[in-house]
């Protein structure tokens, strides 16, 4: 695939991002299908030869949609909805697109200002003082990992940031 092929696809996948939304109130929440329905209908093995991109994206309307439990229906009420928005969806192709790893400043300059600046806004919207600071966590399980390393640092007094755990006292959650 090339940008030229990348861009008519694009616009075929928005398309169809636009109706399945559209049409999302009438599919079942979840997914009828009992564990190997989508298996069987794979092959066993890999093609020998790269597959046009009308047959793969065909495979993804017959067997993604049917077998998915839908986490933007409006009956689904389990877990929290997944970046859906429309905003999001564009923000995440433009990303996508650029192949940005915002690990840290160094990589990622305008990511980490922009953040940097979104967490201030944030702070003044909820009317708290200028000393509190934070970061932007993309997934539940990252923000628990970050909390869970600041109350094992907090419990030790900062001194594991130094001096690491090794040796010291024994910590719980």
């Amino acid at each position: 695939m090339d940008h030229d092929d990348l861009h008519t696809w694009s616009r075929r996948a928005a398309d169809w991002i636009r109706a399945y939304h559209a049409g999302l109130r009438d599919r079942p929440v979840r997914p009828r299908g009992a564990y190997g329905a989508v298996l069987s209908r794979l092959p066993a093995a890999a093609p020998e030869q790269a597959e046009p991109i009308e047959a793969i994206f065909a495979d993804f309307e017959v067997l993604g949609p049917v077998a998915m439990t839908h986490w933007q229906h409006p009956r689904f009420m389990a877990y929290f909805p997944a970046n859906a928005a429309p905003a999001s969806m564009l923000a995440e192709q433009l990303v996508n697109g650029m192949a940005a790893q915002a690990m840290l400043w160094q990589t990622a300059p305008a990511a980490t200002e922009v953040e940097v600046a979104m967490i201030a806004w944030l702070r003044q919207a909820l009317g708290l003082a200028d000393h509190f600071q934070g970061t932007i966590h993309d997934t539940a399980t990252t923000a628990t990992l970050s909390a869970i390393l600041t109350m094992r640092d907090r419990c030790s007094g900062w001194a594991s940031v130094a001096d690491g755990i090794a040796g010291g006292p024994r910590l719980r959650v």
